[in-house]
């Protein structure tokens, strides 16, 4: 669980997949090989089917595709399988971990959708009738993301004096 909520690294071995995998995706495989079950992948990657492994790097939606060699088995241990998508693919994580929470949890669609149908505002008013002077709202943002005209919204909404209440901060 570690190793994907925090990612790993082991550098030292040089990367003999340069060509179509970057560095530091490479120190992640040799981090991941530490683990038990995983002690072939590199090897597998790189003497056995580096051009399966190759295209399914390459591959717009990975984390749903079949790995290589009896890597396929994976697809039964969809957390391990996440792991490699981890090494390979960090950008897919989140993807991955929606399906997996659809796949392994009772109703998981409950938990991946559950603001689905609701507008930001919507979402964050939901946020404000969970939060007190003690227990604060933060908003972790995505490149381009702008909270502030939701929630001056909000603020107006529950009658605040926005130029007055409102003191939005950028930690960018």
């Amino acid at each position: 669980m570690m190793f994907f909520i925090q990612g790993s690294l082991v550098t030292g071995t040089p990367n003999p997949i340069k060509k179509w995998l970057p560095d530091i995706q490479w120190y992640s495989v040799n981090a991941l090989i530490q683990l038990e079950g995983f002690e072939n992948f590199a090897k597998n990657m790189v003497t056995d089917a580096p051009k399966r492994f190759e295209d399914w790097y390459n591959h717009l939606v990975p984390e749903e595709q079949t790995l290589p060699l009896d890597w396929r088995n994976l697809d039964q241990q969809p957390f391990q399988k996440m792991l490699i998508v981890r090494c390979l693919r960090p950008d897919r994580c989140t993807v991955a971990l929606s399906n997996f929470i659809q796949q392994s949890l009772p109703s998981g669609d409950d938990f991946v959708n559950c603001d689905a149908s609701l507008s930001f505002l919507q979402v964050v008013d939901s946020a404000y009738g969970d939060s007190s002077p003690t227990t604060p709202i933060y908003f972790v943002l995505s490149a381009g993301a702008n909270p502030v005209k939701d929630v001056e919204a909000l603020a107006r909404m529950h009658g605040f004096d926005t130029a007055k209440m409102l003191h939005p901060i950028s930690l960018g």
